[in-house]
């Protein structure tokens, strides 16, 4: 059984997935800290659609670079190109169905379908700082999510969010950047590991820096919570499956 399981654990390289929520919760709350209002409900369910979107970029990956990246379970032989398909269409029916069910608003939508395409694009490129879009994006949908019932934003209340992307966008990028032939050099591979792993203490000094400036709100200590949750899951899953590659 465990040997049936792993192939398909370094395929979603799934001890990155608890990096992924953290952006989400990260551009919610600093979204909630402008406009002073928010609900955990539809945060948690973007952080959900999240993961499965993350899920889906690495299946596509794996898949359009099934003929090259040497070592990966499809070229090994460990998963079938048509399996690795089915599993991309299921993560994308994920993210339809919880964007659905969770009744999350229009905007989350449209970053949402940036976000598949920007993951689409930079699968078929490589381009580093597309890479890094694909997580400013990502926490974007978090900003997004608690939009609902709001009729309008003003400008000024986009900046904290935006700033957050930005620099998600730039580190996210630079540690890509900086993979290159990671495949050929063990100790690069172990410090992008380790990079990508240092995004969770990012989202976490973001969510408390937020945190301090919406205080009163009942949505506030659930967030929080779940950023040191995310961090928790981060470290056991790495410690409970070394075998898997990080990156």
């Amino acid at each position: 059984m465990a040997d049936r399981l792993l192939p398909w654990l370094r395929f979603f390289r799934i001890v990155n997935l608890p990096t992924v929520p953290g952006d989400v919760l990260a551009g919610a709350l600093a979204m909630i800290a402008g406009l002073g209002a928010g609900s955990a409900r539809p945060v948690f369910v973007a952080a959900a659609a999240s993961c499965f979107a993350y899920l889906y970029g690495l299946a596509d990956n794996d898949i359009v670079g099934a003929k090259t990246d040497v070592g990966r379970p499809i070229p090994n032989g460990e998963i079938s190109l048509g399996a690795a398909r089915v599993a991309r269409a299921l993560c994308w029916l994920a993210v339809l169905v919880l964007g659905l069910v969770g009744r999350l608003p229009s905007a989350w939508w449209a970053v949402m379908l940036s976000l598949f395409v920007a993951a689409s694009v930079y699968n078929r490129t490589k381009n580093a700082w597309l890479m890094g879009c694909c997580r400013g994006l990502n926490l974007l949908t978090g900003a997004a999510a608690v939009l609902g019932g709001v009729a309008s934003v003003a400008p000024a209340k986009m900046i904290a969010p935006g700033a957050l992307a930005l620099l998600w966008s730039l580190y996210i990028g630079g540690v890509t950047k900086y993979s290159e032939g990671e495949e050929t050099d063990p100790h690069k591979r172990a410090a992008v590991g380790a990079l990508i792993g240092a995004l969770v203490y990012l989202q976490l000094g973001a969510l408390v820096i937020f945190a301090l400036r919406c205080t009163q709100l009942p949505v506030t200590r659930p967030l929080l919570l779940s950023g040191a949750a995310m961090l928790l899951a981060l470290r056991l899953v790495r410690r409970l499956l070394p075998k898997v590659s990080a990156s």
